[in-house]
């Protein structure tokens, strides 16, 4: 299971770094901040594109679970072990191309 600190979108909801914790296992994502918690199961999730922003990177969570938020990001500012993290565990992870 890997952890990583970083922000996040959860629909309209913005939550600056550090203060979401990623956790990935072989059969989730979750998201936990102070005041909400997000999982998406792996059968749900289709892609992860990594888009590169100006200050940090998103990692943006392409799923078809209705009973969350469309719009589910993970920001990071190292986001190579954020990526290797959900390679190892399975996740399609591809950069989004310019």
């Amino acid at each position: 299971m890997g952890e990583h600190r970083g922000g996040s979108r959860f629909g309209k909801i913005q939550n600056s770094w550090p203060f979401v914790k990623l956790t990935i296992s072989d059969d989730r994502v979750a998201m936990r901040t102070m005041l909400q918690d997000v999982e998406i199961k792996r059968p749900y999730i289709e892609a992860i594109i990594i888009r590169r922003s100006f200050l940090n990177h998103r990692f943006i969570f392409i799923h078809n679970d209705p009973a969350i938020k469309k719009e589910i990001e993970f920001w990071s500012f190292s986001p190579q072990p954020v990526a290797d993290d959900l390679r190892s565990h399975g996740y399609p992870v591809s950069e989004e191309s310019r």
